[in-house]
């Protein structure tokens, strides 16, 4: 009976993660490299250091008017300012260097440039700028006051929080406070800054775990998309049913060709547009007498002539050479590595006298149900697909139907090896027929050769001793 339609189902997820697995060294490799690029670009960035300095208002007179007084009171630019020209960071580059724009913060405390800060120089506002850029006061959670400064010298932010709070608690516990330190709720304790030890940025481990993640994420996205593709169906079946007139005209237009050589073939299939990566091809004899052995031998040899990259695998379920004989001892080929006793490497060898490779068909298959898996078999050829750019399929004209059927007709060229003045019928290929089967959309060749003549049968000396 003809293949049914395609069936997916499964075949995603196991070609996933057999790629996956196949493909995990270079996948951890290329891990490996994001994350110690990223570890080692982040060596060229300025670290920055954070310290932070806690004050603790009197809890019976915490009131809010009073709370948002001490913040104001603790961004006073004109302390900042000073503080800042003690500790010279004047020149420090990280607060000098190139001209900053506005300061929108400064607004809040003048706006015509008088008083203390009216004889600011460009350097002097350039040094403002970066402070406030670094520095922070805010209300924590818990209802202290949290000042920070931000710096690349961890012992540097820490002097400078320590500092700003010393000036600002010894106005405020001073006998006569500044005007607009006059009422502020009282701080009765500090928790004062120490020098940070670990940078807030960069953080070299968790940045460089991250690219890693990514990397690793980029590449099972990769992975995923390409099995997806490939595992969409690549040839349907259609009923059999009568060929309308048009589709008979068509028979050229999808490919039937009848050909008298593996090399006109060879031509053909170079042609094709699916012919630069992963072709795949069923080479069989169009009755159970044609053995296609020599064909396919030739065919390999010619596209590889072509300058493609070829592997001819032979397919039997009882197991054989790559030219059909009985498998000597020791032989592994495809039967073995869908049973899982062979790696691909151990199963591939050169075709003797060609630059093509070759899998023979190995040890007999043990448990056929196993191996006839349509989601295994089609992941095994997906492989190959990867590697080389024609697979070519050989097998005997009852195996070759019984492996056509489990694909569901998965190939994109099927040449049937027939005999020239044999009467055409059910087996005799056309444009939409192969091995009997209807077929749509793959590229049908027959190849006539010369009829063999029937050889006499000579009796064996013993019959002809009796027959005498």
């Amino acid at each position: 009976m003809p293949p049914t339609a395609n069936q997916t189902s499964g075949l995603f997820g196991i070609a996933f993660l057999q790629a996956v697995r196949r493909l995990l060294p270079q996948l951890l490799l290329a891990m490996i490299a994001a994350g110690l690029a990223t570890f080692l670009a982040q060596s060229w960035i300025t670290p920055r250091y954070v310290a932070e300095a806690r004050l603790l208002p009197d809890e019976n007179s915490a009131a809010h008017s009073d709370l948002e007084a001490h913040l104001k009171a603790l961004k006073d630019p004109i302390r900042l300012f000073e503080v800042a020209t003690e500790l010279g960071l004047k020149r420090v580059p990280e607060f000098s260097g190139k001209k900053r724009g506005s300061i929108p913060i400064l607004s809040q405390f003048w706006s015509d440039r008088s008083g203390p800060l009216q004889r600011l120089q460009d350097q002097d506002e350039r040094v403002l700028a970066a402070v406030y850029e670094k520095y922070s006061v805010s209300m924590a959670g818990d209802g202290t006051i949290r000042v920070s400064f931000t710096a690349s010298d961890p012992q540097l932010a820490a002097r400078f929080v320590n500092r700003l709070v010393e000036v600002y608690l010894a106005g405020l516990w001073s006998p006569q406070p500044s005007a607009s330190e006059s009422k502020p709720t009282s701080i009765h304790d500090v928790l004062w800054a120490e020098a940070p030890e670990k940078p807030v940025f960069p953080r070299k481990g968790p940045m460089a775990i991250l690219a890693m993640v990514l990397m690793l994420l980029l590449g099972l996205g990769g992975i995923a998309l390409r099995e997806a593709i490939h595992t969409t169906p690549r040839r349907g079946r259609q009923p059999v049913e009568d060929l309308t007139a048009a589709e008979e005209n068509n028979a050229a237009a999808l490919g039937f060709r009848k050909l008298r050589s593996p090399i006109a073939v060879a031509d053909h299939l170079l042609a094709l547009p699916a012919a630069d990566r992963g072709c795949r091809t069923m080479v069989a004899g169009e009755e159970p007498d044609i053995d296609a052995t020599a064909e396919a031998l030739a065919l390999a040899d010619a596209l590889t002539a072509g300058g493609r990259r070829v592997v001819l695998v032979r397919w039997s379920r009882t197991g054989g050479e790559v030219s059909g004989a009985p498998a000597m001892q020791g032989t592994l080929g495809f039967n073995d590595l869908l049973e899982g006793r062979a790696s691909f490497e151990e199963i591939i060898s050169r075709l003797p006298g060609s630059p093509a490779h070759a899998i023979a068909a190995g040890s007999a298959l043990r448990d056929e149900k196993a191996a006839l898996d349509p989601n295994l078999l089609s992941l095994v050829l997906d492989t190959l697909d990867e590697v080389y750019d024609h697979i070519v399929v050989l097998a005997e004209h009852g195996e070759a139907r019984v492996l056509f059927e489990v694909l569901e007709g998965r190939f994109d060229a099927c040449i049937s090896v027939g005999e020239a003045g044999r009467p055409a019928g059910i087996l005799t290929a056309s444009f939409d027929r192969f091995l009997g089967f209807e077929v749509s959309d793959i590229h049908v060749l027959r190849v006539e050769r010369p009829r063999q003549k029937a050889q006499p049968i000579t009796p064996s000396p013993a019959l002809q001793t009796r027959l005498a």
